[in-house]
């Protein structure tokens, strides 16, 4: 179809008209393509937009509470205030009991061989006899001033507890030990938890117990022993471990060991350090009965990890008053290490599996002192087998044996350790006494 051009005077209108169609027309279909490719673009490339939605949750709902003043609805009076009445009372305080007092006057024949009075008369006068109010005496005890309290001593401290009629025994739900000892070294009394420490072994002993209760029977039979021989009455509350809190109110614990190595954290380290500065008291047996034996060597490093610089292990002299506190002895007594020279496992009798005989004998204990207290006992010649298996030893084995002394110088490390100064009985006796001088 042809398209006619318009002409007007002077003005071709055609040609401009044409030139606008084509430049709009072109530019349009541009514009619809990039439409195009916008709306399309992300279907064919799989673009997926994530629009996050946010809920506009509407606050809930309140309803506000507001308290008004009560409407008066008569108008307020004042009232009268009342009278107040004061008055003294007097307490009428009831008069003590006495002789009588109120004049006498009674006449009284002379007579020979009458009264001293009488005899001031002559015979057959009458002499009056008076006695008055002035001349009354009361003989009796004046309450406030010749009666003296005996329940208290004039002692003050420690010392004084006993003379005030102190019975340790009273204590057994507040403390976990009590014992005095009087003038004669064996009369010892009181109280007494026994507290065995339990730690992790590196492997189990040979008669299927953890290295820790090596021995079963040990303390048992100690614990019988004092019972049955002196008036401290001991109880077994089994074993505390070394991180527990429980640990800082135990006067006396007992670690025992064989050849299983202690095995233990640096916090359980640091909590037995503090325990052992503030009074505690512990004693360690190596049942295996050797220096250079696995836990003898591991026991010594957990008390220099305990106590650093501190742990200094000196030999106990046989004049120490360890020796001496309850038993006499001369220095420490025989042990497993002595009776045993042939070697023998730990509650094995078959002889193909016996250890091999203990090279040394040990003729003293060792001990850590912390600022003059004895605050740490290692024992190498096996005690506690002493105490626990001795009396049960096969004759193969040269049992049974008598055990005795070795009861009686753990009597004598109890009593020590209970009775010296510093220790955590000292102290609860020192708190007991300042609580009863207030």
């Amino acid at each position: 179809m042809s398209v006619k051009s318009i002409f007007i005077p002077e003005y071709e209108i055609s040609q401009k008209l044409k030139a606008f169609l084509k430049y709009y027309r072109k530019h349009l279909l541009i514009f619809i393509l990039i439409s195009f490719l916008i709306h399309f673009l992300p279907v064919i490339l799989n673009i997926k937009y994530v629009e996050s939605v946010k809920e506009v949750k509407r606050p809930p709902t309140t309803v506000k509470f507001i308290q008004r003043a009560p409407r008066l609805q008569k108008q307020l009076e004042l009232q009268k205030a009342p009278k107040i009445v004061e008055r003294t009372m007097q307490r009428m305080m009831p008069q003590r009991s006495r002789m009588a007092t109120m004049p006498r006057t009674m006449t009284t024949a002379v007579t020979h061989g009458g009264s001293a009075l009488a005899s001031l008369g002559r015979p057959g006068d009458y002499v009056d006899r008076s006695w008055t109010p002035q001349q009354a005496q009361f003989y009796g005890p004046n309450i406030q001033m010749e009666v003296e309290n005996t329940r208290m001593s004039s002692k003050r401290g420690v010392s004084g507890l006993k003379d005030n009629l102190i019975d340790w025994m009273n204590f057994q739900d507040r403390f976990s030990g009590m014992i005095d000892q009087g003038s004669n070294k064996k009369d010892v009394s009181g109280f007494i938890e026994f507290y065995q420490l339990e730690y992790r072994g590196s492997k189990v002993e040979d008669n299927n117990q953890p290295g820790w209760n090596c021995i079963p029977q040990a303390l048992q039979n100690l614990a019988d022993f004092i019972n049955n021989n002196t008036k401290i009455k001991v109880t077994l509350k089994g074993s505390v471990r070394l991180d527990s809190k429980e640990l800082m109110n135990i006067p006396i614990v007992f670690m025992i060991g064989y050849r299983a190595e202690p095995i233990y954290t640096k916090e359980e380290a640091q909590n037995l350090g503090k325990y052992l500065r503030e009074g505690g008291f512990l004693f360690i047996d190596d049942a295996f009965a050797y220096e250079a034996g696995s836990f003898n060597r591991k026991v010594r490093q957990l008390i220099k990890d305990a106590l650093g610089f501190d742990a200094v292990f000196e030999r106990i002299p046989n004049n120490h008053p360890i020796y001496h506190s309850w038993e006499d002895f001369d220095g420490p007594p025989a042990g497993d290490d002595n009776i045993r020279p042939n070697g023998m496992a730990l509650a094995n009798p078959n002889p193909a599996q016996r250890l091999k005989p203990v090279p040394e004998r040990y003729k003293y204990l060792e001990g850590v002192f912390l600022n003059g207290r004895l605050a740490v006992v290692l024992s190498s010649k096996g005690y506690s087998r002493a105490w626990g298996d001795w009396l049960k030893n096969p004759r193969s084995f040269g049992g049974p044996q008598d055990n005795t002394r070795q009861l009686q110088l753990g009597l004598n490390i109890i009593v020590f350790a209970a009775t010296q100064k510093g220790g955590i009985i000292d102290k609860n006796k020192q708190k007991v006494a300042a609580e009863l001088n207030k």
